[in-house]
């Protein structure tokens, strides 16, 4: 990766990546959970239904998922600066769909007595402890790494961070008076 063309591109922060993922993961599981009866199954739908979302929608959506698209950011192949292809979309998506289903399995199963089934949790948390790190390249997932992908900001989505804040300042407003 070129280092002329990274100054050039809106970085997306952290937290709106680990939003965008949840909205998605969130919807993806709620699918997948309906559907199946038992974990194998839920696996299975689960990487299924990711790879639609994160993998098809997101190339023929100008790198956008539902979750990307609802806080403004997108995936891009930063040496031609546009959608990645869909090899590239599914190196990526495919290490974090496995990542992700133990992810929901591991919170689908949390009570108070069993929570070792946290543990489930930390592909997903080790891959995106290399963003956290990476503070010299374009924070940078393991996935993002592997399949040499940035996530930029974009002006094309609906701003849905934006409009919870405001949201949430008009009622600390509106509970002061």
């Amino acid at each position: 990766m070129s280092n002329d063309i990274i100054p050039q591109l809106p970085k997306a922060p952290l937290s709106r990546r680990v939003a965008a993922f949840c909205i998605d993961a969130t919807a993806v599981w709620f699918i997948s959970s309906i559907i199946s009866n038992n974990w194998f199954t839920f696996i299975v739908f689960f990487i299924v239904l990711w790879t639609g979302i994160r993998v098809l929608i997101v190339y023929k959506n100008y790198g956008q998922s539902l979750g990307r698209w609802a806080l403004d950011i997108k995936v891009l192949d930063p040496r031609f600066q546009k959608t990645p292809e869909i090899l590239e979309l599914s190196k990526r998506e495919g290490l974090l769909s496995l990542a992700g289903a133990l992810a929901m399995i591991g919170i689908s199963n949390l009570t108070s007595g069993n929570a070792t089934v946290l543990l489930l949790m930390l592909p997903l948390l080790l891959d995106f402890t290399v963003a956290l790190v990476d503070i010299e390249r374009y924070q940078q997932a393991f996935h993002d790494r592997v399949a040499n992908t940035i996530v930029v900001g974009s002006m094309r989505g609906y701003s849905l961070d934006i409009k919870v804040k405001w949201l949430l300042d008009e009622a600390k407003r509106y509970v002061r008076r």
